[in-house]
């Protein structure tokens, strides 16, 4: 029997999303293995560090730009997440990276942070959407995801805006206001993630609750 045009639309929404979530997880993997390797030289003073070399800063740009991945997505009715947040979270990502992060020294303690937590929180985030592709209707990768999400995210977050604080401090007072900035556009898109987590844990709970009495 031929599938039905509404079976293909979810066959096909299912298969780019599989696509798009695995493409920027691979791409934040490779910025955490990256920093990794850059962390690991510095210890040993290593000349060809990736942190002086550029190639850091070099995978973290891609896999920033390979997350407006998402912002299309959102666009499209694609996932339930609401485009203006995906977008402002994309864009003072990738505003941070290309126009603060060169005004600090190489190997800023502030940056490392920030990439550590955008890597590693991504990572998992996208491996989580891309194990949910695998396997519909499966809870372990959205207990991890909401789990792993509210810890990464502020921290990150924090990072971003102790950048900008280090770039003020070295002659560039106007970046303060930027910095004042953080905690307004953080609250709402943590209260949302916070929101979702609550909802989930909530509906996940009801269904542990109803499998046990069905036993």
């Amino acid at each position: 029997m031929a599938a039905t045009p509404e079976e293909q639309s979810s066959g096909f929404v299912r298969s780019w999303l599989l696509m798009t979530n695995g493409t920027i997880m691979v791409g934040w993997a490779r910025t955490l293995r990256v920093l990794y390797r850059s962390l690991d030289l510095l210890r040993q003073q290593h000349p060809a560090s990736p942190l002086c070399t550029g190639r850091l800063m070099d995978y973290t740009k891609l896999a920033l730009m390979l997350s407006f991945l998402e912002v299309t997505n959102a666009g499209m009715g694609f996932t339930r997440s609401k485009p203006h947040q995906v977008l402002l979270f994309s864009v003072v990502r990738l505003g941070v990276e290309l126009l603060v992060a060169p005004m600090l020294p190489c190997g800023g303690w502030q940056h490392l942070l920030t990439v550590a937590c955008w890597s590693a929180g991504d990572t998992i985030r996208f491996g989580c959407f891309v194990l949910d592709s695998l396997v519909p209707g499966g809870s372990l990768a959205k207990s991890v995801r909401y789990t792993v999400g509210p810890l990464l995210f502020p921290i990150g977050a924090a990072g971003e805006m102790f950048m900008v604080l280090a770039a003020a401090a070295d002659g560039r007072p106007y970046l303060y206001a930027a910095a004042a900035l953080w905690p307004v556009f953080f609250y709402p898109l943590f209260k949302q993630l916070l929101k979702q987590r609550k909802k989930y844990f909530a509906k996940h709970k009801k269904e542990i609750k109803k499998e046990i009495k069905a036993v």
